[in-house]
């Protein structure tokens, strides 16, 4: 018996809009406002820099695990805005 995906329009809106994409906009905006470079993010998270392009495109479903790094990352991080 094979067994066939759902189309996505038999799947609903998320009701709270994009959530991947408004995450997606909040790490990178964070992270630019801390003048901090995918590498430089990379390195203090201990995550890849595929990873990250990942979850700023907006193609990732990120963890727990992965969103406390994040944000372990830049909470101390201090802000150097690009000149």
């Amino acid at each position: 018996m094979e067994s066939r995906r759902r189309p996505i329009e038999d799947f609903p809106a998320h009701p709270d809009g994009d959530p991947a994409g408004e995450l997606a906009r909040t790490v990178r905006e964070r992270r630019t406002e801390l003048g901090l470079s995918l590498a430089q993010l990379a390195e203090r998270s201990g995550l890849g820099e595929g990873q990250l392009r990942a979850v700023e495109a907006g193609h990732a479903a990120p963890t727990l695990p992965l969103l406390t790094a994040l944000s372990e990352a830049m909470r101390d991080a201090q802000v150097h805005p690009h000149e």
